[in-house]
């Protein structure tokens, strides 16, 4: 499910971003309706469709929250896909680790927001809280007249949203909140083959929560570790997808690196792995670190350099002669003069 438009369905756009719903939210959907006219239950088919409503529109502030931050870091986005529980397509944001972290946590902020807004209005209501804290099975969830309903609906749904993307596994948050605070110690492919490793050791705990919870019968049609199986194996598959985007970035990197004005024998010579140096692990981790320097250092002055063009064309074609990609730049540019102005 690499490629994200033919598996996923165009619903509108927000300013320049194109919103697409992917075909896992949809398939949920229709297992949602499904669940919703299998209860007996007066009005469950009308509370199936509120609680579709309330997801699309939780997991879409989520995702604004994630665009929304991206921008003012200097990233963009072009499109968003709305999965289950969130986006499954990235954001493009400086490789940094602030402007990461601030875009990375911006999504599960704005889902705390909305619970922190559900709150009062549940208690309000005469609801208790804990009830609705099981994300497998909330007691109560479509009890009472419509408007409660929908009040616990979107509590339980955003909360069902937040502990689910803070797990440190890929594609959730969590993972790349995980690589974010390694990324200072490591370099960026390091810590992200670290959050590999934990989405994948997070996809083995949830398997063996969901064997324990295999005798536990109390859902009539879809059993608790039903969900949970599914969870963990979407996980391992995108932890897998994420550790092959690692491996072919590291080799277009040092692909990028070779000296072909030497012709392709340089190309020979290079294509051994380099040995670290035995004498200090520290003194290569320094060496790496100072060449990663370098490149983001050459990179921003391209940048800069690509930016007094696009400047000197501003004052004849105005934002609107801009491409995309340029307003993306210009902005970008500009985030990374704010934060060298506050330092």
């Amino acid at each position: 499910m690499n490629d994200m438009p033919s598996w996923s369905l165009t619903i509108g756009r927000w300013r320049h971003v194109h919103l697409r719903l992917h075909a896992i939210f949809i398939a949920v959907a229709v297992f949602a309706m499904f669940l919703a006219t299998h209860d007996p239950v007066a009005g469950s088919p009308g509370y199936g469709l509120l609680g579709i409503a309330i997801l699309l529109a939780s997991v879409l502030a989520h995702e604004l929250g994630h665009c929304f931050a991206a921008a003012r870091v200097g990233g963009s986005s072009e499109q968003i896909v709305i999965g289950p529980l969130g986006g499954l397509g990235n954001v493009e944001i400086p490789r940094e680790p602030q402007s990461e972290l601030i875009a990375t946590l911006a999504g599960p902020l704005v889902t705390l927001g909305i619970l922190l807004l559900m709150l009062p209005l549940l208690l309000a209501t005469g609801n208790s809280v804990p009830p609705l804290l099981s994300p497998l099975e909330p007691v109560g969830l479509i009890d009472g007249v419509w408007w409660a309903v929908a009040i616990k609906l979107a509590f339980w749904t955003n909360w069902l949203i937040l502990i689910v993307n803070l797990l440190p596994a890929f594609p959730l948050d969590g993972a790349r909140i995980l690589r974010t605070m390694l990324w200072p110690a490591l370099d960026y492919r390091s810590a992200g083959h670290v959050a590999v490793r934990a989405s994948k050791f997070t996809a083995l705990g949830i398997c063996l929560l969901a064997w324990l919870m295999r005798d536990a019968q109390s859902a009539d049609v879809l059993p608790a570790w039903v969900p949970l199986l599914l969870l963990a194996i979407f996980i391992y598959f995108s932890a897998q997808h994420e550790a092959a985007r690692l491996d072919e970035g590291e080799w277009d990197e040092e692909l990028l690196s070779y000296d072909f004005s030497q012709g392709y024998t340089s190309l020979e010579r290079t294509s051994e792995t380099p040995r670290r140096p035995g004498r200090s692990m520290r003194r290569w981790l320094k060496n790496r670190r100072e060449q990663r320097r370098q490149r983001q250092l050459f990179q921003e002055q391209e940048e800069e350099r690509q930016v007094d063009e696009i400047l000197l064309r501003l004052h004849e074609t105005g934002m609107n002669g801009l491409t995309a990609k340029e307003r993306s730049l210009l902005n970008r540019v500009s985030a990374r003069y704010r934060s060298r102005q506050r330092s």
